[in-house]
């Protein structure tokens, strides 16, 4: 499973730390991690500013050995937002990120040709979304059948008389934008 490193996340620009010392990573849509691989040599802080540059948060973290430190903005409006983490002699590293990022829903599907003409199709959509099947022999549509089953679909399919044996395809979509074309193997 993927979960995208989200658009919307870039890294800023940093004062004098080139190395990858400090990290900003965004895990989730709402919530940030600040990983620091090396002990920090004096105090951090770390700043979270929204769009119009209002300070939202700020942290300041003493530690003797390397640490990651998980920030949660889900009780904060949808928006853009920056984090800055800094020492005594400037900025480390900064990043920008928007928590109203869109995934795609995740769904899995596969085709196994089980005899002559039979093929069995598994859809698991765990985002629970109508689900369309579309059978094609070569180019041409032969079968689409809709399904409302929020666990998805294991299915086997009989194919009388195929023009193309090896050109059955199955075209998967949902209604949340997931599209895919799944053959046997």
């Amino acid at each position: 499973m993927t979960m995208l490193f989200v658009a919307g996340f870039a890294t800023g620009a940093f004062a004098y730390n080139d190395d990858k010392a400090v990290e900003i990573r965004q895990t989730e849509p709402a919530k940030v991690v600040v990983a620091v691989a090396e002990a920090p040599a004096g105090t951090l802080v770390v700043k979270i500013m929204d769009s119009e540059n209002n300070l939202v948060l700020r942290d300041r973290i003493s530690k003797t050995e390397a640490f990651a430190k998980r920030y949660d903005l889900n009780a904060l409006p949808v928006g853009q937002y920056s984090v800055e983490v800094s020492d005594v002699n400037g900025t480390l590293r900064t990043a920008t990120f928007n928590t109203a990022v869109k995934t795609k829903p995740v769904v899995f599907s596969r085709v196994t040709q089980i005899g002559e003409n039979q093929y069995r199709l598994l859809v698991s959509n765990l985002e629970a979304k109508d689900v369309t099947v579309q059978i094609f022999d070569g180019d041409k549509l032969i079968h689409t059948e809709e399904v409302n089953n929020p666990q998805g679909l294991h299915k086997v399919y009989t194919i009388e008389r195929p023009g193309f044996p090896d050109a059955i395809s199955f075209k998967v979509t949902t209604s949340g934008g997931f599209e895919t074309y799944v053959a046997s193997k």
